[in-house]
């Protein structure tokens, strides 16, 4: 995923880069890094990719439900 995709993906999922961190698991800074070119390990690329396509095939109210059973 490149820093356009992560990009791409974060307004897709109208979430800061503190939410889509804490949501994929990785530390606070990363989401920043991964803004400015810095790769995504392969779980949370596939892990973002995959909130990407819940969010655009599920309504808002159901993607956050389903979001905050996985928490």
């Amino acid at each position: 995923m490149s820093d356009n995709e992560y990009t791409a993906a974060r307004e897709t999922l109208h979430w800061t880069h503190e939410k889509i961190g804490q949501t994929i698991g990785v530390a606070p800074r990363s989401p920043y890094r991964y803004a400015n070119g810095e790769p995504i390990p392969e779980p949370q690329r596939r892990l973002l990719r995959l909130l990407v396509l819940l969010r655009l095939t599920l309504s808002e109210r159901k993607f956050e439900e389903i979001v905050n059973q996985l928490r």
